[in-house]
């Protein structure tokens, strides 16, 4: 019985790396890659995300630091209290 699926072993992956072949090039043809003109536009919208991301932590941060200072400061005589 080894010899005989040893023997049929070979033909067996070569079938099956021809289906396999059949059906990638198939899915290919139906599922196209996007053009590489919808990745350059992705990223140029990547960075205007980041660019509108960094001027609301820009905003954040002055707030809070006009809050801070706003602030009385704290007396360090209390120490700490929790």
């Amino acid at each position: 019985m080894g010899d005989v699926l040893t023997a049929l072993a070979p033909p067996a992956l070569l079938c099956a790396s021809g289906l396999y072949a059949a059906c990638s090039s198939w899915w290919r043809r139906r599922h196209p890659a996007p053009p590489p003109y919808s990745q350059s536009a992705a990223r140029l919208a990547e960075l205007d995300l980041l660019a509108v991301a960094e001027a609301i932590v820009r905003e954040s941060w002055a707030e809070l630091d006009e809050l801070y200072r706003a602030a009385p400061a704290p007396d360090p005589r209390a120490g700490s209290r929790p």
